[in-house]
């Protein structure tokens, strides 16, 4: 427990000299609501995430007094029940006067009015419209990045020896936004991916492009080329980011607009073709139809004696001669929609969507997986609902497959006053409910086989004080992927944050997890093997304080205790993780640097710690630490030159038995076209 000590004499060191140096103009820190949301779900190693989706692309701010539901559900942050809040508190008490009126709007917490409000104003809409160059205004973005890993082992020999490119992950993105059209390109290529040929040097491997237009009248949008499709409350499609537990209340009922564009460089989940969206008066219609190429696993199914797909290859690297093989070796073509009608507090939609493929998916001859898709084509279809009523807000999607099997999802949100918030899911999957590119509050990956409910609520004891609960008790009827039984399990949060002025921040983060898994060392005499309770305990203590106006300091300590049976005893392993970081910032803005060095002692791969770094360009990286040793972390961003961002991140991490040293070294210079332009002056509310 050297690290530990080591550690909380110089958080306590610092903390005493910061509070010397405590400087009162400093900006109101909150806990990072992106990372609180993401950390709660079960990302994957390397994941990257686009911070994007939380921030507002409009080119103008929005009138209080004229904006309407769409242009809220823009911004990304707000949900349907907020908007919805919004919509009945204007037409109830007439005009806002003043920005602060929104604090009384319900389920309008102060988190939520810190990340909205310098997207509002009471000008009129005429005077900050006024078009530059002659045209309105836009946003136009060319992006560039390039990162290099590199990893030495003690035994020299590394996963990476069977890559055929090199270890170079390059990505050129253009994006151009306003308000009547959108436009990007992507191209990317990831470590160990060649170019476009094994002789020429132009960027490839993954080409992704979209062009949206949106209008007034009917038809509201059409969308050419990449688009994500997002439906009700995911049972039959979601594509877009997506949170399922979170304790951030307004989050638990998803909201989005049906179609958007592909802007990420994930390869799987997204469709490729056209979709329409038409709106008159109440009743609104979308529609697509997409064909594109899917990378597959074949094999054979003994159940059925037939040769078809057995899954599907979801990574996006082509970096092995097995890899390149399988590249767009299948076909996928796809077509649905969404007919809703809305009037008022009231809403109400059906949604459709077909699958064909070009081989007909199997499945194996395990247990859990008997009633997997079979067969060329596939159709999901729903219903869903959602009504207001004071301070109650309920939805609901009942859903099924072309099997007829069901699984429904019914939620109630509730402002018992303004400082307390109840949030409440519960959850009916049918085991034999299959569904593709779904994504529903689950304890799994895909909403099936599953029962459960999940409460959660929000305190506001006073501004400073804040705690955060949830909890979650799911069972599982059938068999499951290394689970030969029906099973249960609960899972509980809880977090606490205190904020005594805008230069400190703390919260305490506890997190429990209780389920079963199979004892993989006991030989059963039995075809199902046995299975004992699994406990997981996360604990986490997080700290900030703006030392000044341009510096921040953060400092954070989290353990891990996982609890298991084997063969022979009960095994307990810990994980222990912690790390000071320093953010400074020079006047007038023009850097940003970002320090941190992390320190890590795990006992195994169940008691790993996670970890969020940023990676440029607003993206993050979840980290995963485990074993022994310790990471640094420099960013630097540079704005001295108006209309170019560059961005240089290095990492190096250790860890020991075995010694392993992976450096990452990454750039980003972004031109920012649109700069061009003299800035908007917006007059003082």
């Amino acid at each position: 427990m050297g690290h530990t000590a080591y550690l909380f004499i110089l958080f306590l060191l610092w903390h005493g000299c910061t509070f010397l140096s405590a400087n009162a103009q400093s900006v109101i820190s909150s806990p990072d609501q992106l990372h609180t949301w993401l950390e709660t779900e079960g990302l994957n190693w390397e994941d990257e995430v686009d911070s994007s989706f939380i921030s507002n692309h409009l080119s103008g701010k929005l009138d209080l007094n004229r904006v309407g539901p769409k242009q809220l559900d823009s911004i990304g942050v707000l949900t349907s029940f907020q908007i919805e809040s919004f919509c009945q508190y204007r037409k109830s008490f007439g005009n806002f006067v003043d920005l602060y009126e929104l604090q009384a709007i319900p389920g309008w917490d102060i988190g939520t009015l810190r990340r909205v409000a310098k997207w509002f104003t009471l000008i009129p809409l005429e005077w900050y419209e006024q078009p530059l160059f002659g045209k309105r205004s836009y946003q136009s973005t060319l992006s560039l990045r390039w990162r290099l890993s590199g990893q030495q082992e003690q035994n020299n020999t590394s996963a990476a020896s069977s890559w055929l490119g090199d270890r170079h992950s390059l990505q050129v993105l253009y994006r151009y936004n306003s308000q009547q059209i959108k436009i990007g390109i992507t191209a990317e290529k990831d470590p160990g991916e060649y170019w476009i040929t094994r002789n020429t040097k132009i960027l490839t491997d993954f080409v992704s492009a979209y062009v949206s237009i949106t209008g007034k009248g009917v038809m509201r949008q059409i969308t050419i080329g990449d688009f994500t499709a997002n439906m009700a409350q995911g049972l039959i499609q979601w594509q877009s980011m997506n949170f399922r537990k979170t304790p951030v209340l307004p989050m638990l009922k998803k909201s989005k607009p049906v179609f958007q564009p592909h802007r990420s460089v994930n390869e799987f989940n997204f469709h490729r073709g056209f979709a329409i969206e038409l709106v008159q008066k109440n009743h609104s219609l979308s529609l697509f139809t997409s064909w594109r190429g899917l990378s597959a696993n074949f094999g054979n199914s003994s159940i059925a004696d037939l040769a078809g797909i057995t899954s599907f290859h979801t990574s996006g690297y082509h970096r092995t001669e097995t890899e390149i093989a399988k590249k767009n070796n299948a076909t996928q073509f796809a077509c649905g929609g969404r007919y809703a009608y809305r009037k008022g507090v009231f809403s109400a939609g059906l949604n459709f969507i077909s699958y064909q493929f070009s081989a007909p998916l199997i499945t194996t001859n395990r247990s859990y997986d008997q009633f997997g898709i079979m067969g060329r084509k596939w159709i999901n279809a729903s219903v869903d609902f959602s009504f207001s009523y004071r301070n109650w807000h309920l939805f609901l999607e009942q859903a099924t497959d072309k099997k007829g099997s069901l699984a429904g999802i019914t939620g109630l949100l509730y402002s018992v006053s303004k400082q307390i918030d109840i949030g409440c899911l519960g959850r009916v999957y049918s085991r034999a409910y299959q569904s593709l590119y779904s994504n529903a509050i689950a304890e799994g990956s895909l909403p099936s086989n599953e029962e459960g409910v999940f409460w959660a609520i929000n305190i506001r004891l006073s501004p400073t004080l804040q705690f955060q609960l949830f909890a979650d008790y799911f069972h599982f009827p059938w068999l499951r992927y290394l689970i030969d039984q029906p099973s249960r399990g609960l899972e509980r949060f809880f977090q606490f944050n205190y904020q005594p002025d805008k230069d400190h921040l703390f919260y305490l983060r506890i997190r429990e997890e209780q389920k079963l898994q199979t004892i993989s060392d006991i030989i059963s005499s039995g075809s199902l093997s046995p299975a004992a309770p699994y406990n997981r305990i996360q604990l986490r203590l997080h700290f900030e304080k703006e030392v000044s106006k341009n510096i921040k300091m953060t400092f954070r300590v989290e353990t891990t205790r996982v609890v298991e049976l084997s063969a022979e005893s009960l095994n307990k392993k810990r994980g222990y993780l912690s790390y000071v970081q320093f953010n400074r910032k020079t006047n007038p803005g023009n850097n940003l640097v970002l320090l941190r060095f992390l320190i890590f002692d795990t006992d195994s791969y169940q008691s790993r710690v996670y970890a969020f770094t940023p990676a440029g360009g607003g993206t993050f990286t979840l980290g995963q630490y485990q074993k022994r040793g310790y990471d640094l972390l420099l960013s630097i961003e540079n704005h001295s030159i108006r209309v170019v961002t560059a961005r240089v991140n290095f990492q190096y991490t250790t860890t020991r038995s075995p010694a392993l040293k992976n450096q990452l070294v990454s750039l980003q210079i972004a031109l920012k076209f649109h700069e061009l332009a003299s800035s908007k002056i917006y007059r003082p509310i």
